[in-house]
């Protein structure tokens, strides 16, 4: 799909904003479609200004004041008209951070077919009035969706795919006014448009100007959550379906039964290794049999790799059925070479220690370390083999409700499992408090970075990844900048024979600075995805994210 992006923004009166935001956004380069919503000769006598300096201007003017609702649908039929496919509205009154257009703009280009809503970052200039407001408001607009995809309904900051804006335009009476902007983007979830959420900043100019009217603008927006409510209750089947779909990882429900995990460990215990690989060859047809969503997976990226590196040893043709099971049958060595190795059992495991020696000088230096791995191989590996060759402190930061069972079953087999095992559910001050003070003492930190955040709202930056833009947690990059420790790469792959361990240095200091931020966290991301694709080149069939990663 192309990407042709304008920006569209609803004029009204908007007051000295308007002269500011418009130069800000002209450095951008990118055209302009301004609308006049019947404004006054002040604001008119501005705009032809404005259109006059700025040859990117494109002005539109209605007859008169019609709603924001009007003027921004107006904006948006004009661009497509004009040959453009995305559009990027911005309100004119100079609330939001401009900064985040050329973000949203790349997140419009990595999910062209999603809309890319603003989720506002107050500052203290915004009443706490309107921050409680807005907490009722996302409530309802929840329940209208089934959903949580939907941070944000009311911020005026949003990128639309207008063939999909303006088919719904044309089909449905969409409101003119302040109820607009949630009806829009509650209306498209309905019709399976994405919604990909992005912060932005949002302030109010002291010389800002306001149109809302809070009793008949209120009641309004009442009418219209009570009305989209009693229209969702017929949609409900399908969007809970859709919804039981798209969950993502951390949603998943967990394969495998607890007495089913039970069964292997007593299968260990009374018959050995040897009838724990052949239980668990004989599950993967199963397993490959009832994971339609992981097998799809599996095959889109296969062909993505095969499609973006050429043909590999591994994978010398497009990937079908046997390459698919073959990834299934990879995943399951190593899912019992992992319970093997934490059992002290260690038949048909073998490990190169030619190549584990920079890991064994780091860890004799007793220097703590950030190490960031991936779903790539088998990572716990190191940590299980480590109890028998007295290397301790090596700890797994996880985020781990989805594995509740399989952790228990390792719990089971060795109660050190647990020992160095960090559960997270977000990055925050305590959280790195809790992890420095392992580091003080010596210790490494082992974290993946190729997975989202457990959460809706947890942030992510786009890197190249395969041939697409990819979502990357920003967490690992966010945590070593706190913890101001080096930061190394490792990988753990099996190569038919034995486990290889590469430990390569990363960033001897991870440095986020206040102006460039973002910047600086797209690029370590971007660093560690093309780290990322090399082994997945080398090995095709050892990366064990069995989700729709691109989205």
């Amino acid at each position: 799909m192309s990407f042709r992006p304008c920006l569209v923004l609803p004029v009204f009166d908007p007051g000295p904003a308007l002269a500011r935001t418009v130069a800000a956004l002209a450095d951008l380069g990118l055209p302009m479609v301004l609308v006049d919503d019947g404004s006054g000769p002040e604001t008119r006598a501005e705009l032809d200004r404005l259109a006059a300096v700025h040859p990117r201007i494109r002005l539109l003017a209605l007859p008169a004041n019609q709603g924001k609702g009007a003027a921004v649908m107006a904006g948006l039929r004009r661009a497509r008209q004009d040959g453009f496919t995305h559009a990027l509205q911005v309100d004119a009154d100079g609330q939001h951070d401009l900064e985040a257009v050329d973000r949203f703009l790349a997140l419009g280009q990595a999910h062209p077919e999603a809309v890319v809503a603003g989720v506002p970052r107050f500052d203290r200039s915004v009443p706490p009035s309107r921050r409680y407001w807005r907490h009722v408001h996302h409530f309802w607009v929840w329940v209208a969706t089934l959903s949580m995809d939907i941070q944000d309904s009311l911020c005026g900051f949003r990128l639309y795919p207008l063939d999909a804006a303006v088919a719904l335009m044309d089909r449905v009476a969409i409101p003119r006014r302040m109820d607009f902007d949630t009806e829009i983007i509650i209306r498209l979830h309905w019709d399976g448009v994405p919604v990909v959420n992005a912060p932005v900043g949002v302030t109010y100019p002291r010389d800002g100007v306001s149109h809302f009217r809070p009793w008949r603008d209120t009641l309004r927006i009442i009418w219209m959550h009570t009305r989209l409510v009693l229209l969702m209750l017929p949609r409900a089947p399908r969007l809970l379906a859709r919804r039981r779909r798209d969950r993502p990882w951390f949603r998943l429900r967990e394969r495998g039964t607890l007495l089913g995990f039970r069964c292997m460990g007593a299968v260990l215990r009374l018959l050995g290794p040897r009838a724990v690989r052949a239980l668990a060859a004989g599950l993967v047809p199963y397993f490959f049999a009832t994971s339609g969503r992981a097998r799809r997976a599996s095959r889109a990226y296969l062909a993505r790799l095969r499609a973006h590196a050429g043909p590999l040893p591994d994978l010398p043709r497009d990937p079908g059925l046997r390459e698919v099971y073959r990834h299934f049958r990879a995943f399951a060595q190593a899912t019992v070479d992992k319970v093997l190795a934490w059992s002290g059992s260690r038949s048909g495991i073998q490990l190169d220690l030619g190549e584990l020696e920079p890991f064994l000088a780091l860890h004799r230096s007793a220097r703590g370390a950030l190490i960031l791995g991936a779903h790539l191989g088998n990572l716990e590996m190191l940590r299980a083999l480590g109890q028998g060759r007295g290397l301790g402190g090596l700890n797994a930061v996880v985020y781990s409700p989805n594995a509740v069972r399989f952790h228990d079953l390792l719990k089971r087999v060795n109660p050190d499992f647990a020992t160095g095992l960090v559960q997270v559910a977000a990055t925050t001050p305590a959280t790195a408090i809790h992890l420095q003070q392992k580091l003080d003492q010596g210790e490494c930190l082992f974290i993946v970075g190729d997975r989202t955040p457990p959460s809706e709202t947890g942030r992510v930056v786009q890197a190249p990844f395969l041939g697409r833009p990819a979502p990357f947690p920003v967490g690992p990059y966010v945590l070593a900048h706190l913890l101001r420790c080096p930061v190394h790469l490792m990988f753990c792959v099996h190569d038919g024979v034995r486990y290889r361990v590469r430990l390569e240095p990363f960033a001897e200091r991870i440095e986020l600075p206040r102006a460039g931020r973002e910047a600086a966290i797209a690029g370590w991301a971007e660093r560690y995805a093309q780290c990322l694709e090399a082994q997945c080149r080398a090995t095709p069939f050892q990366w064990f994210n069995f989700y729709a990663f691109w989205g």
